[in-house]
């Protein structure tokens, strides 16, 4: 049960100002870091986002961009499986940020923890991040790329156990889902 779960919080649209990944290799939290990036449309942060996630162009201000951080996130990706709660979302701010610095599209493949839920407790109203959360007790900071990412690996591991995974692939063939290219 390997994995890296990922979340960004953007400035406005598909730029990003924070990343947060989260590493589980044989099905345990290995870490979790996160970064803040000065996104390209810096000094601008939507006034709606930052009320959201609490990131002003002051906090960013002596942060590197997404290009002078890839060096030590690519690492992360290469050769491996994604997840991220709303998948589309972070899929979509990655490939952005990834062909706005004209930097190659690592091999990875994704899933999306929202399917993961919904397939796996059906009975639940909502499958948001802060719902599903809720449910199973994780405690975390909504919003903050880091926790997001930390919180989306539990609730998979947590989908996964409901259906006795033997690893990854037969947690995502259990539950019928597929691993999407990035």
């Amino acid at each position: 049960m390997n994995f890296i779960a990922i979340d960004f919080e953007t400035a406005h649209a598909n730029y990003p100002c924070e990343i947060g990944l989260t590493r589980v290799e044989n099905g345990i939290l290995e870490e979790s870091k996160s970064w803040l990036i000065k996104p390209a449309c810096y000094p601008y942060m939507n006034p709606w986002n930052e009320r959201v996630h609490g990131i002003s162009s002051a906090d960013l201000v002596r942060s590197n961009t997404f290009e002078e951080l890839w060096s030590e996130l690519k690492p992360w990706f290469d050769d491996s499986i994604l997840v991220a709660h709303n998948a589309p979302f972070d899929m979509r701010v990655l490939r952005s940020s990834l062909a706005y610095y004209d930097l190659a599209i690592p091999t990875a493949g994704y899933f999306c923890s929202v399917s993961l839920s919904r397939k796996a407790w059906k009975h639940l109203p909502s499958h948001s991040l802060g719902s599903v959360c809720d449910y199973h007790d994780i405690r975390f900071h909504h919003h903050r790329a880091g926790d997001d990412a930390e919180a989306c690996a539990r609730i998979s591991l947590k989908a996964f156990e409901t259906v006795d995974a033997m690893n990854l692939e037969d947690g995502l063939k259990k539950l019928g889902l597929a691993l999407k290219k990035l």
